[in-house]
């Protein structure tokens, strides 16, 4: 039997590859899954009402740890990180404690209309929420119907510093 059992421990896991994030512009023409390795900062990215951190903590911040993620999921690995959220004012479908994977070359209103975005404000920190914009407007939109919206003027110098990518949480 000790042939049967390495036949099947073979056939129970697909062949993965790492490929870490900023690892350039490597091709794998192998049909392997691929696995980016994107750093779990220990930075904060708040909702409405809470402190967050520094805008250039999401560049180069401290790493807590690494998450691994397919290849797909992350279009610019080399800007892609992992921060936690602190807060509510996202849920019910970013509860506080989950982590969100931001992709910081991805910060151009114009194709981040309606997307989930992280925002820096000098008293506000990092920011986690929705952009909309309307007209000449430019919106951020909790989820969380029991909070304001907060319009991004130019006096207050609000700027969106990456574009949520995707967000993972433990279950309770």
């Amino acid at each position: 039997m000790p042939v049967l059992r390495q036949r099947l421990q073979r056939s129970r896991f697909a062949d993965f590859e790492i490929v870490t994030a900023g690892s350039g512009s490597y091709k794998n023409k192998d049909p392997k899954l691929q696995l980016v390795a994107i750093p779990l900062l220990k930075v904060v990215a708040s909702t409405h009402g809470e402190k967050g951190g520094d805008s250039s903590s999401v560049l180069s911040g401290a790493v807590e740890s690494m998450i691994a993620a397919p290849k797909d999921w992350c279009p610019n690995p080399s800007s892609t990180s992992c921060l936690r959220v602190r807060g509510d004012s996202m849920s019910p479908l970013i509860p506080d404690g989950y982590i969100v994977a931001v992709d910081s070359s991805q910060h151009d209103p114009m194709a981040l209309d309606g997307k989930i975005i992280v925002a820096w404000h000098k008293d506000c920190s990092l920011t986690v929420s929705r952009f909309k914009s309307y007209d000449h407007t430019e919106v951020l939109e909790p989820e969380n119907r029991g909070y304001e919206s907060i319009t991004m003027s130019a006096k207050d110098r609000w700027k969106i510093v990456a574009k949520v990518l995707w967000w993972i949480g433990k279950a309770p």
